[in-house]
């Protein structure tokens, strides 16, 4: 009778500590491989230094390429304007053809826009529209 609680002790005691280096391993593996955690959080950042005010639109490099591929379930499709940016930001999104997708929508410093209407494995272009100042741009 005692023999058979110390064995079930014993597997609970073994499944919890099983269970809890997987966690911990799988979590330093999110943490610390790139790859791994791009794939599973991505995030794209364009930092943009506007040195004068045009009414034209500038394109949006994010992380030094031209365009953006939603190719991941994980993204958000969400732009956000860095709460550091100097002032609201004027965006629009552009497909291969350059065909606007999203017309022009305003991104206050702080707040985020959903892109709801763009679709999976296809590239976009984004384009700014802003003050004069320093703009940080997140694309999750």
């Amino acid at each position: 009778m005692v023999n058979s609680k110390l064995k079930k002790i014993g597997v609970i005691s073994a499944i919890f500590v099983t269970l809890t280096i997987i966690f911990v391993c799988s979590y330093q593996v999110y943490q610390n491989v790139e790859t791994v955690h791009n794939y599973i959080s991505p995030k794209m950042t364009s930092v943009m230094a506007i040195e004068k005010e045009t009414d034209e639109w500038n394109k949006v490099k994010f992380d030094d390429q031209d365009s953006i591929k939603f190719d991941s379930v994980f993204w958000d499709k969400t732009i956000i304007n860095d709460a550091n940016s100097t002032g609201n930001a004027l965006m629009r999104v552009k497909d291969v053809k350059g065909n606007v997708v999203i017309d022009e929508f305003q991104v206050s410093p702080g707040n985020s826009q959903q892109l709801s209407g763009l679709n999976k494995d296809q590239k976009y272009y984004f384009e700014i529209k802003a003050s004069k100042g320093q703009f940080i741009i997140n694309a999750i």
